[in-house]
C-alpha cells in the first residue's frame, strides 16, 4: 500500500510537470532547438536549392560612400526606383519607410529659408518636375506599380492618414491570425496614397534571441493587412494560395538565397539585366542603424530585406514550414499517457517492456517527424519527448530509491534470518557447555554435603567449595554474555579490541565438540576498533564455523585440524585473517562462495546465507572487503576493515 501511495505521488508529480509545461513557456526555448536541428537534418534532404525568385538592391556602404549619407533626396529614390523598373522586374518591393516630407526637396527648402530667415530663394534653373521631390518619388513607385512597407507597434500615436488604410484585396475575407497592433507607422500621404499595395515590415526573435518566424497578417482596428512579402506577390498575382489558419511561418533559410546588388552598381548601369528582369526586386539596406539585423539558428546575421525575400522565395516553392498550436497540446496529451504506462511498468518491474515502449515512442516520433516535414509542417515534437524524458528520469529516480531501500530490508532481513538459523546451533552450544559446568557444580555441592555430614565442613574448606564455585558460576555467565552480544540489535557504533571479538567468537563454535581441531590465535598487539563488535563477531563465528567444518569433513586418525587466527594493523586498516588446513576450496567454487544460497553442506543442512551475509555485513556495516585465496594447506579469509580508532 505505501508503495502505491508513493507512485501515487509521482503520477501527480508528472501531471503538475505535464500542466506547467501547457501553462507556461517553459518548454518552448527547448522546442526552438529541436526546429533548428531538425531544419538542418531535413531540410536539405526535402528541398533541392533551385534559382531564386527574388533579388534585393542594397543600400549599402558602398552606396552611401558613393552619394552621402542617408536619407538621400528622394529624387535619387525616384531615379533609382525608375532605374530597377526599367530593367523589368516582375514586381517591386520598397522596405523604406518615408513618414515625413523629404526635407532636401527645392520645396522644401524654399519653405524652410521663408519660414525661419524671411528669404525667397528662387530655382528658376531647376525644372518645375523636379521642385518637389515627393511628388516625383510618388509618380515612380505609382509607375512601377511598387509595393511600400509600413510599421505595426504597440505605441499610441498613429498619424491621422494612416488610421484610414485599408487593404481590400478578397484573400483576407477568411483568414485567422493572433497578432494585434494598437499603432500604425506609414508613409507620408502624397506616398502612401500612390499605392495600392503595402504591408508591415515587422519582425520579432524568439524567446531565445534567434529569429525564425514571420507573421503572414496583423489585425489593425479590426482590419486584416499583409506582411510585406506577401504584398509584394499579391501585386502581381491575386491568386496566392494562402491556408487561411497560416498567420505565423516558420522561415526555411536552407532555400535559395537571393542575390544581392549595390544599389549604386544599379544608378551605375553597372548590373546584368538578367539578375533582374523577371525577378521579384525588394529595395533595402543592410547598413547597421538604418535596418536591423537579425541573428538566424545557425548564427549568421541577416537584413529585414532578406527575411522578406527569403519568405517569397519560400511561398514560391512551397517550402515554408508551419507549427500548429495543436501539435503541442497532443503531444502533451501523449506525453503523459506514456508516462502513467511507464509508472505502471515501473511497478510492475516490466523493464524489457518499458524499453520496448521507448523505442517504439522515439522510432515513431521521429517517423512522424520526418512524414509532417515534407508536408511542411513541424510538430513541435520537444513537448513529446522532453517532458516523457523528465518523467522517466523522475520516476526511475524513485524506483532506484524503493529498490535500494528493499535491497537494504532483504540483506537486514537475512542478516536476522542468519543469526536466527543459528540459534539452534547457540542453544546446543550452551547446552553442551553448561553441561560440564553444571555438573562440576554438582560435584561440589556433593563433597560440600559429604563434608558437614562427617564435620568436616570448616571455614577454610567451606572457602574453598564456594571459589570453586564462583569461578564455574563466572564461566557461565561468560558464556551468557558472548550469547547476548551475538543478538545485539542494537546498530550503536562503539570502541572495542579486536582480540575480545576474536575470543567471544572462539567461545561460540563447536571447537570444543573436536578433540583433534584446534583454534590458534595469534596476538600480536592490542587492536582497538570502532565499529560494531556483534557483527565482526558474527563474520568471525561464519568464518572459523566453515574451517571447523572443513577440518572436521577431512578428519582421520593421523590428520590433526589447525584453524589460525592472525590480526594486525596496516596504516590505516585492520586487517583479521582466519586460515585453515583443510586443503582449501575448489578453483570453480572460488567465484561463487559469497553467491546467496550457495552451499556445499546440502547433506549437513547448510542455508548458503553464511558467507553471503558476511560479505553484506563487511562491505556495508564496515565499509571493508572480504579477500579469499588458497593458502598452501587450505583457505585463507581475510576481513580488510578500515579502522578510525
Amino acid at each position: 500500500m505505501r508503495r502505491f501511495i508513493q507512485y501515487l505521488g509521482v503520477v501527480l508529480l508528472s501531471f503538475s510537470l505535464h500542466l506547467l509545461f501547457y501553462t507556461t513557456d517553459t518548454l518552448q526555448t527547448l522546442d526552438y532547438k529541436f526546429y533548428d536541428l531538425s531544419t538542418t537534418l531535413f531540410t536539405n534532404a526535402k528541398h533541392k536549392k533551385s534559382a531564386s525568385y527574388s533579388v534585393i538592391i542594397d543600400i549599402d556602404e558602398k552606396s552611401i560612400q558613393e552619394i552621402g549619407q542617408w536619407p538621400w533626396a528622394r529624387v535619387l529614390d525616384a531615379q533609382l526606383i525608375d532605374t530597377i523598373s526599367e530593367l523589368h522586374p516582375s514586381a517591386l518591393g520598397i522596405n523604406i519607410l518615408f513618414p515625413e516630407q523629404d526635407r532636401l526637396s527645392p520645396l522644401s527648402i524654399q519653405k524652410f529659408y521663408k519660414r525661419y530667415f524671411n528669404l525667397n530663394l528662387q530655382f528658376s534653373s531647376i525644372p518645375s518636375a523636379l521642385r518637389d521631390n515627393d511628388k516625383l518619388l510618388a509618380q515612380s513607385i505609382k509607375s512601377s506599380n511598387a509595393v511600400l512597407s509600413t510599421y505595426f507597434s504597440n505605441e499610441n500615436y498613429t498619424a491621422p492618414h494612416c488610421k484610414k488604410l485599408d487593404y481590400k484585396k478578397s484573400i483576407f475575407l477568411e483568414m485567422e491570425t493572433t497578432f494585434t497592433a494598437s499603432s500604425l507607422l506609414c508613409n507620408y500621404p502624397i506616398l502612401q496614397e500612390s499605392v495600392e499595395n503595402f504591408g508591415f515590415i515587422n519582425a520579432s526573435v524568439d524567446e531565445d534571441g534567434v529569429f525564425r518566424r514571420v507573421p503572414l497578417f496583423m489585425r489593425y482596428k479590426e482590419k486584416l493587412f499583409p506582411s510585406f512579402a506577401l504584398a509584394t506577390l499579391l501585386s502581381f498575382d491575386n491568386y496566392i494560395q494562402i491556408d487561411k489558419s497560416t498567420s505565423n511561418i516558420l522561415i526555411n533559410f536552407s532555400s535559395s538565397k537571393p542575390k544581392v546588388i549595390s544599389a549604386i552598381d544599379v544608378l551605375r548601369g553597372e548590373v546584368n539585366p538578367k539578375d533582374i528582369q523577371g525577378k521579384i526586386a525588394i529595395l533595402g539596406s543592410s547598413i547597421v542603424g538604418l535596418n536591423p539585423s537579425y541573428i538566424i539558428y545557425n548564427g549568421q546575421h541577416i537584413s529585414n530585406s532578406m527575411i522578406h525575400a527569403m519568405v517569397i522565395n519560400n511561398i514560391l516553392d512551397n517550402s515554408i514550414f508551419t507549427q500548429p498550436k495543436k501539435y503541442k497540446e497532443l503531444n502533451l496529451i501523449l506525453s503523459f499517457l506514456l508516462s502513467m504506462i511507464i509508472i505502471i511498468l515501473f511497478m510492475k518491474r516490466l523493464y524489457i517492456y518499458i524499453t520496448l515502449l521507448l523505442f517504439v515512442t522515439t522510432l515513431i516520433g521521429f517517423i512522424w517527424l520526418v512524414k509532417a516535414y515534407e508536408n511542411n509542417i513541424y510538430i513541435s515534437i520537444a513537448y513529446l519527448w522532453i517532458p516523457l524524458l523528465l518523467t522517466l528520469l523522475m520516476v526511475s529516480f524513485h524506483h532506484l530509491r524503493i529498490i535500494n531501500r528493499e535491497q537494504r530490508e532483504q540483506e537486514t532481513l537475512l542478516i536476522r534470518q542468519s543469526k536466527l538459523a543459528s540459534m539452534g546451533e547457540m542453544i546446543s552450544l550452551i547446552a553442551h557447555q553448561w553441561r560440564q559446568p553444571l555438573s562440576a557444580i554438582n560435584g561440589v555441592v556433593l563433597e560440600l554435603d559429604i563434608d558437614y555430614r562427617k564435620k568436616r565442613l570448616n571455614p577454610e574448606r567451606l572457602e574453598i567449595h564456594l571459589d570453586e564455585i564462583e569461578k564455574i558460576t563466572a564461566y557461565l555467565s561468560r558464556t551468557i554474555n558472548d550469547f547476548t552480544s551475538f543478538f545485539a540489535t542494537n546498530k550503536d557504533s562503539i570502541n572495542f579490541f579486536v582480540e575480545d571479538a576474536i575470543t567471544q567468537a572462539i567461545n561460540l563454535t563447536t571447537i570444543s565438540s573436536y578433540k583433534n581441531i584446534e583454534i590458534i590465535c595469534n596476538k600480536k598487539e592490542k587492536i582497538e576498533l570502532i565499529g560494531f563488535e556483534s557483527e565482526l563477531i558474527q563474520s568471525l563465528l561464519v568464518l572459523l564455523n566453515n574451517a571447523i567444518f572443513a577440518c572436521a569433513k577431512k578428519s582421520s586418525k593421523d590428520f590433526k585440524g589447525e584453524i589460525i587466527i592472525d590480526a594486525y594493523r596496516l596504516k590505516n586498516h585492520v586487517y583479521i585473517s582466519v586460515s585453515d588446513n583443510a586443503g582449501g576450496i575448489p578453483k570453480e567454487n572460488l567465484k561463487k562462495i559469497f553467491d546467496p544460497y550457495f552451499t556445499t553442506k546440502e547433506k549437513s543442512g547448510g542455508t548458503g546465507l553464511g558467507l553471503y551475509i558476511l560479505k553484506l555485513i563487511v562491505e556495508d556495516s564496515m565499509n571493508g572487503k572480504v579477500l579469499v585465496k588458497n593458502g598452501t594447506d587450505g583457505a585463507i579469509f581475510t576481513l580488510e576493515i578500515p579502522n578510525q580508532a
